[in-house]
C-alpha cells in the first residue's frame, strides 16, 4: 500500500483525516477536508490507536489446557500440572506453541508481548529467548521476564536457576513473593530481585500478592524498594489480587504508596476472576485488585490477558479485547468514561513495560490499528478483529 487516506477517523480525542504515503503518516487535518488521490486506498469512520501490547502473558505454558487439563480449576493445581508437565517439554514444542499464540496475539492486534518464563524449566527459557528475532520479523516485540514459578527461595537449586535465566537473555526480573516459605522469605525474595535488577540495569515484574490473604502484603515491600533504589517506571506488580481483601485504610495506605512509587500494577482479569476466591463458601469475594482507587489515585494500571489455554485457564483467544470486556464487568467500570480508560489502557498505558506507546502524529511510522468503531463502548460489545498496519502495510 503506497498511499491510504482515512476520512473521518478517531485519533486520540479527535476526528479526522489521516493519509498514510510510503509507510509514513504524512498529513493529518481536520474531518472530511482531504479528498481520496486518484488510485489511493480509501478507508472511511472507524478509529486510529497505536497497536496493543501484553504485559503479562506465559507464552511457556500456553495451549497446553489439554494436555494437563485443570479438573479443579484451582491456581494450586495449576501450578501442580504445570511442575508435572514441564520436565517433559522440548525446545521445539515450546518454540511451536508460543509462535502459535504470539500470532493469535498479531490477528487481534497486540504486537508488543512481555511473558513470563519459569526459570525451572531451561528448555522453555531456550525456546523463547531464541524466538525473539523469529517475532521480529513479523513486526513483534518480545521481552521476557525471568519467573521462578515456584519461589526462589523454596527449594535448593532455584536461585541458580533463575540468575541462569537472565545470563540465557531474559529482559527483566520476576520474583513471586507469597509463594515463598514465609512473608519474611518472601520479602528476601524481593531484595534478591532488585539487587539483581540494580546490578544488571534491568527491569522488575513481581507476581505479587496474588492471593485472597489479606495478611499477603509484599506490594508495599515492593513500593519502598523502589523508592529507596529510585526505580520509578522499571517495576511491573502483577495481580496484587490480596488488596481486594485488605481493610480500607491499609488499601488505601498501599494505592497512595503505589503512586508515590511509580510501580505500575498489571491486572489480569481474566484468570482471576475464576482462580480468585476458591477458599470461600459465600459470597464469593471478586478476588481482584483495586482498579478504580488506582486510577482515581492516578497510578499506572496495565491489563493482561495473562493465560491462552494452558494449566490455569482453559479458556481465552489472545483478544486484549476479551480481557478488557471481563474487567470492565469485574471492577465495575461499566461506566461511558470508565469504559473509555479500559480501552484505551490496552493500546497506551499497556505499553509503559515496552518504554511507551507508539505516537501516531505526522512523520511518524504508521504502524497502527483500525478499529470499524469509535465508540469505546461499541468495541466492548462487538470485540471486532481491527485491521493491523506496520509501517503502512496490511498484516
Amino acid at each position: 500500500m503506497s498511499s491510504c487516506l482515512f476520512s473521518n477517523v478517531r485519533l486520540g480525542e479527535d476526528t479526522v483525516d489521516v493519509r498514510v504515503s510510503n509507510g509514513v503518516i504524512a498529513k493529518i487535518a481536520s474531518a472530511k477536508t482531504l479528498a481520496a488521490l486518484p488510485g489511493e486506498d480509501h478507508i472511511q469512520d472507524g478509529w486510529l490507536t497505536p497497536p496493543l501490547a501484553e504485559p503479562h502473558c506465559h507464552l511457556d505454558a500456553a495451549l497446553l489446557a489439554d494436555r494437563a487439563p485443570n479438573h479443579s480449576g484451582t491456581l494450586v493445581e495449576g501450578i501442580a500440572n504445570w511442575a508435572a508437565i514441564a520436565p517433559s517439554l522440548t525446545v521445539q514444542d515450546v518454540r511451536d506453541r508460543a509462535l502459535t499464540t504470539a500470532k493469535m496475539y498479531k490477528s487481534w492486534g497486540c504486537l508488543r508481548i512481555r511473558s513470563h518464563v519459569d526459570t525451572e524449566c531451561p528448555v522453555a527459557v531456550e525456546a523463547l529467548v531464541s524466538l525473539k528475532p523469529d517475532l521480529a520479523e513479523l513486526g513483534m516485540d518480545l521481552q521476557l521476564v525471568a519467573f521462578p514459578q515456584r519461589g526462589i527461595l523454596r527449594a535448593p537449586g532455584r536461585q541458580d536457576a533463575w540468575r541462569a535465566a537472565i545470563d540465557a537473555g531474559c529482559d527483566v526480573v520476576g520474583a513471586i513473593p507469597h509463594y515463598e516459605r514465609t512473608h519474611d522469605e518472601g520479602n528476601a525474595s524481593l531484595k534478591l530481585a532488585f539487587d539483581l535488577a540494580e546490578a544488571r540495569g534491568l527491569m522488575v515484574d513481581v507476581h505479587c500478592d496474588e492471593t485472597d490473604d489479606p495478611s499477603s502484603r509484599h506490594l508495599e515491600r515492593m513500593c519502598a524498594e523502589t523508592i529507596d533504589r529510585a526505580m520509578a517506571g522499571r517495576v511491573v506488580a502483577g495481580h496484587c489480587t490480596a488488596m481486594h481483601s485488605y481493610p480500607n485504610p491499609h488499601a488505601a495506605k498501599v494505592v497512595a504508596l503505589v503512586v508515590e512509587s511509580g510501580v505500575q500494577i498489571v491486572t489480569n482479569p481474566l484468570d482471576n476472576s475464576v482462580l480468585q476466591g476458591r477458599y470461600d463458601n459465600g459470597p464469593v469475594r471478586r478476588g481482584h485488585t483495586r482498579v478504580k482507587a488506582l486510577w482515581a489515585a492516578g497510578a499506572s494500571v496495565g491489563i493482561g490477558h495473562d493465560s491462552v489455554q494452558d494449566p490455569w485457564y482453559p479458556l481465552g483467544t489472545a483478544n486484549l479485547v476479551d480481557a478488557a470486556y471481563v474487567l470492565v464487568h469485574y471492577a465495575q467500570c461499566s461506566g461511558l468514561a470508565e469504559m473509555e480508560r479500559v480501552f484505551r489502557t490496552l493500546w497506551d498505558e499497556n505499553h509503559r513495560p515496552f518504554g511507551g506507546a507508539p505516537v501516531l502524529a505526522e512523520g511518524k511510522v504508521a504502524t497502527m490499528c483500525w478499529w470499524p468503531q469509535s465508540d469505546a463502548r461499541m468495541l466492548l460489545v462487538h470485540r471486532p478483529r481491527p485491521t493491523i498496519y506496520i509501517a503502512g502495510e496490511v498484516t
